[in-house]
């Protein structure tokens, strides 16, 4: 499930989602040659890479690494690295520098999200804010989060449809737990080329 927080306050508009937008990619998570109607599908050869079939060169390269990945708890990046949103511009950028890394939570005193600043956010605005001021008054106050049990092919639709990096994920009390980006879905194809991803 996917739900946008707003200033600390769940939203109750879910982002939309639309089937046709997002084609589905190996149905089943078996992929069929696409042929022309009257041509015969050539048998395996040991030639070049160059002269052989897209599917037999990406059989052989995928081995046996083979995965079933269902949930979003399964590949999000834990634990999630948080900031206050107390902390100054200037603290953020250096921690977020320090940590390397581009994209960063902002929490409340409870710990509870509150916004989202990225490297670009911070570089954009601290031209026009000065960077001892708090890092509340530059943050994305409206974002988009999952929850742990949110099934990875909508977290790639959600992705593509926002046009937005990453997803904090969070838990019951609004706290980040987890985010994934899509970086974490290309190390994941990386490392499973023939990704099972169930919908």
């Amino acid at each position: 499930m996917f739900f946008w927080i707003h200033d600390g306050r769940i939203l109750p508009n879910p982002p939309a989602t639309y089937a046709d937008r997002v084609h589905k990619i190996h149905p089943g998570g078996k992929s069929a040659p696409i042929s022309s109607e009257g041509e015969e599908s050539s048998p395996p050869s040991t030639a070049s890479f160059l002269h052989r079939s897209p599917g037999d060169v990406y059989k052989e390269s995928a081995g046996q690494t083979e995965k079933t990945v269902y949930f979003l708890h399964e590949i999000m990046s834990t634990p999630a690295i948080t900031q206050k949103s107390t902390e100054t511009i200037a603290n953020c950028l250096d921690f977020m520098l320090e940590k390397g890394i581009r994209h960063l939570p902002i929490t409340d005193e409870s710990g509870s999200l509150v916004g989202f600043v990225s490297d670009r956010d911070i570089l954009e605005k601290s031209k026009s804010y000065e960077r001892d001021w708090p890092v509340s008054d530059i943050m994305i106050k409206r974002v988009l989060v999952g929850s742990p049990g949110s099934e990875i092919r909508g977290v790639t639709q959600v992705l593509l449809e926002e046009r937005i990096g990453c997803i904090p994920v969070v838990n019951d009390d609004n706290q980040p737990i987890g985010m994934i980006t899509r970086s974490d879905l290309l190390r994941l194809l990386l490392k499973y080329p023939n990704l099972n991803i169930i919908a």
